[in-house]
C-alpha cells in the first residue's frame, strides 16, 4: 500500500515529461546531423511508453489512496469508532 509520499513523488515524476520533450525539442533543433524519421519515431516512441508506465503506476497510487480513505471514513463513521473513542476519553 502507499503513502502520500509515494503518491506525491510519482506525480513529480509524470512532471518529467516536459523536462523530456523539451531535450527532445533542443536536440530536433540544434543537431548538426538530423534525426532519421526512424530515429525521432523511436525516441518518441520511448517517451510514450515510459510515460505510459508512469502514469499507470502513478493512477494506481492514487487508487491506492482513495481506498485507504474510504475505509477510514467508513470506520469512523461505523460504531466502533465511536467505542473505540469513549474507551480513551
Amino acid at each position: 500500500m502507499s503513502d502520500i509520499f509515494d503518491l506525491e513523488q510519482s506525480i513529480m515524476k509524470c512532471w518529467n515529461v516536459v523536462d523530456d520533450i523539451d531535450l527532445v525539442y533542443k536536440n530536433v533543433m540544434d543537431r548538426q546531423r538530423p534525426f532519421t524519421e526512424d530515429e525521432l519515431a523511436n525516441i518518441l516512441l520511448g517517451i510514450k511508453q515510459l510515460y505510459h508506465l508512469r502514469f499507470e503506476e502513478c493512477f494506481s497510487q492514487f487508487e491506492d489512496m482513495c481506498r485507504e480513505y474510504h475505509q477510514l471514513r467508513k470506520f469512523k463513521e461505523s460504531n466502533q469508532f465511536s467505542d473505540i473513542k469513549q474507551q480513551y476519553e
